[in-house]
């Protein structure tokens, strides 16, 4: 993490975990085949985030090396729920959280059903336990998992 992600006492600043995570969101896209950058147009869709929730648990500091865990949670009908975790070295936690986006018609933003495409490729990340072992990283290769951040 650099200098602009910490406070004056050098703990990672809120806003750096949003980042962070955006970062893990992004890869998890990637890594399924559907990357943000061609997804809106393939599916048709906008995945607008409804929904950030983060617990601290640890403090992270400045020159940490810190890995990001994510995986889908939960799907509903228009909306995917991503969980993650935020590990410190050793494994100690961080912070862990959700984030909730919704799956929106890109001509009248009304919410429409996660496309069946999505759903499939998905599907490996998707876990039936509240806290699975996630792969330990934002760049997941489906559908076994990825290598460390």
């Amino acid at each position: 993490m650099r200098w602009s992600d910490v406070d004056v006492s050098g703990i990672i600043r809120w806003g750096t975990y949003v980042r962070f995570v955006e970062m893990a969101e992004t890869e998890l896209f990637r890594a399924v085949g559907f990357p943000y950058a061609t997804l809106w147009d393939r599916l048709d869709i906008w995945l607008p985030r409804v929904q950030f929730h983060l617990d601290y648990r640890n403090p992270a500091r400045l020159d940490e090396l810190l890995d990001i865990e994510i995986w889908v949670g939960r799907i509903g009908r228009s909306s995917i729920r991503l969980e993650f975790l935020v590990k410190k070295p050793g494994g100690d936690l961080a912070a862990e959280g959700y984030l909730v986006i919704v799956s929106i018609d890109r001509k009248n933003a009304k919410s429409v059903d996660v496309p069946k495409p999505l759903l499939d490729a998905l599907a490996p990340y998707t876990s039936p336990s509240p806290r699975p072992s996630p792969t330990t990283s934002p760049r997941p290769s489906p559908p076994k998992g990825g290598e460390g951040a």
